[in-house]
């Protein structure tokens, strides 16, 4: 594997085509919109890129133009293939992908762990979509409209509309420059922070029912039990309306909501203070960011709970 930079990834993506991107298990706002703007880009530099979903795409993303962008379902042959992973830091978050290397995986978690020939990681940004914007500049190709509001969405996805501290100047610059497209801003927003469909409500309520608080409330867990999940109708897409609930508590320095999925038990772990909860999910085969990471393990959601409640208890504060 080989660390390079964009401007090496840019010469590489010239020269390369049949481009298939792939985003994570359970995509949000940033992988999909990140993959979608990438292969926006290619196709106009005259090359075939297409996206592939695992998990397919969050009913609250459908606002993103797809069209004869995003595939059903995986190739039965990688021949001819160039595999691009887009916000995907390690394997176990690509699920039930048959595809495992990739000739180039672009990030912007500090702990990547992909198969890969090529390796641009950049740590320092607060999205993914940064990191294509910089592509997309170093390819020269021209932004419009439709790659504006996939890259508009990355951004705002994961820097939480603006309002997370690695939110740098430049952040803002871009989210300007899509924008000037003629973007509705406005209505991606809502979309992606105050629409909420019934089975997320019914979720939320659930969540707040099950919020436990630890050590004086500086630590918050919510646990959701599979039979609660059949109850509210939620698929999986759903839950990432729940995983910063216990963090919005007065108080609370860090927090994990755990979940049953069809691969083991999810814990999402979010911190507000000097808590590094990548390198907490990092112990289990696990990453993210530093105030924004996960992990996966075996048992029941009530033994991952045991586990997160001694984590919390031994963290020196």
């Amino acid at each position: 594997m080989e660390n390079i930079s964009v401007k090496q990834a840019a010469a590489f993506l010239m020269g390369c085509d049949g481009c298939l991107i792939y985003t994570h298990a359970s995509p949000d706002g940033d992988t999909i919109g990140s993959s979608v703007a990438l292969a926006l880009i290619l196709r106009k530099l005259g090359k075939n890129a297409n996206v592939f979903s695992v998990d397919g795409i969050p009913e609250k993303l459908s606002f993103i133009n797809t069209d004869g962008i995003l595939l059903e379902n995986e190739p039965d042959s990688f021949e001819n293939i160039t595999a691009i992973s887009v916000d995907v830091a390690g394997p176990k978050l690509l699920g039930r992908a048959r595809n495992s290397h990739f000739a180039l995986s672009v990030d912007h978690h500090k702990v990547n762990t992909m198969d890969c020939d090529r390796l641009l990681v950049m740590s320092d940004r607060i999205a993914c979509g940064e990191i294509i914007f910089m592509l997309m500049n170093e390819l020269n190709v021209e932004i419009d409209k439709d790659i504006a509001t996939a890259l508009y969405t990355a951004i705002s996805s994961d820097s939480g509309g603006f309002r997370y501290e690695a939110t740098k100047a430049s952040t803002y610059i871009m989210a300007a420059q899509c924008l000037e497209t003629g973007i509705d801003f406005a209505e991606i927003n809502r979309r992606l922070f105050e629409s909420k469909t019934l089975s997320q409500v019914a979720l939320t309520k659930i969540a707040y029912k099950n919020l436990e608080l630890l050590r004086d409330g500086k630590f918050a867990i919510v646990a959701i039990r599979p039979e609660e999940v059949i109850e509210c109708g939620a698929s999986e897409t759903d839950f990432d309306c729940i995983n910063s609930i216990p963090r919005e508590i007065a108080g609370v320095l860090a927090s994990a909501v755990i979940r049953q999925k069809a691969d083991g038990v999810k814990v999402s772990l979010r911190s507000n203070a000097e808590i590094d909860v990548a390198e907490i999910a990092k112990t289990f085969d696990g990453g993210g960011h530093y105030h924004a990471a996960g992990f996966s393990c075996g048992g029941s959601v009530d033994d991952a709970a045991e586990i997160v409640r001694k984590i919390f208890s031994e963290l020196k504060i």
